[in-house]
């Protein structure tokens, strides 16, 4: 799956995304932006967690900007508006929890 995901994002100019576990309210989504690529502004609609596996991102809010590194983890805060900016080529698993 991250393989399919690593390569999907050369060549496409969107985030990549795919399904990896969605069991009991818990989901976990592998997603991959090629460096430059947005995942829109959104809000998290549950308790979320993500864990940048390769290259690096930045997560914008409406006041503050940070950049997260390889092996780097953030919990996302709920119903805080966001966008997320691949800084270079990056990977990132997205942890989704419902029941929370």
């Amino acid at each position: 799956m991250m393989i399919e995901v690593a390569e999907e994002l050369k060549h496409r100019n969107e985030p990549v995304i795919k399904k990896i576990h969605d069991k009991n309210g818990t989901k976990i989504m592998a997603i991959g932006m090629a460096r430059g690529v947005a995942l829109a502004e959104h809000v998290a609609p549950c308790k979320a967690k993500l864990l940048v596996i390769k290259g690096e991102i930045d997560f914008n809010t409406e006041t503050e900007s940070r950049r997260y590194a390889c092996y780097e983890s953030y919990d996302i805060p709920k119903d805080v508006k966001h966008s997320v900016v691949a800084w270079d080529d990056a990977i990132f698993l997205l942890f989704l929890n419902e029941k929370e």
